[in-house]
């Protein structure tokens, strides 16, 4: 052996393990900056073709708004419920009611005429009991199921906080053709 093999090895000797495990470090660290870089690069090159994508988006002009119907009384009349509408309409309170599991008492309906807009309001009062999440969903199914119908007032009162029912007065509104 040479002189400067035989002075390294005396000096690894003395030092111990301390500079394998700092070498191994070292070297870790140099392969995790050699992968994490790259990836941490290429999110970032994402995250600037998104950024560049939107500022397109928002440069450009916005589309042009829907056209308004060719007749929008057409429109108008053509949601209106027919005198068969009405009866349905009563059959429907009593059946999503009781499938909603609503206690009804009575319904009150009146109509009254409107003779500048060619139509008739048909006034419906539902008095109810029950659970508030079956009033809603009676009251949404309602509503999808006749586009011409008004949710015009929702009375709620519950005598007791804990108790789970609460009595409900739902005020609606249906337009009829005369």
């Amino acid at each position: 052996m040479n002189g400067w093999t035989l002075r390294v090895e005396l000096a690894l000797a003395s030092l111990g393990r301390w500079p394998v495990v700092l070498g191994l470090v070292a070297l870790l660290a140099c392969a995790l900056w050699m992968v994490v870089l790259p990836a941490g690069d290429q999110r970032v090159q994402h995250e600037r073709r998104q950024l560049a994508t939107l500022t397109e988006q928002a440069a450009a002009p916005a589309a042009a708004p829907a056209a308004p119907p060719a007749d929008p009384l057409a429109t108008f009349e053509s949601r209106l419920a027919g005198p068969d509408d009405v009866t349905n309409l009563m059959v429907q309170v009593w059946k999503l009611g009781a499938d909603a599991g609503l206690q009804m008492n009575k319904v009150d309906y009146r109509t009254e005429p409107d003779p500048g807009g060619g139509f008739e309001r048909l006034s419906v009062t539902l008095p109810m009991t029950g659970a508030y999440p079956a009033v809603r969903r009676f009251v949404f199914s309602l509503m999808a199921e006749y586009p011409g119908l008004s949710l015009d007032k929702l009375d709620m009162k519950r005598e007791q906080t804990a108790h789970g029912r609460v009595e409900t007065t739902v005020h609606l509104t249906l337009l009829t053709r005369p």
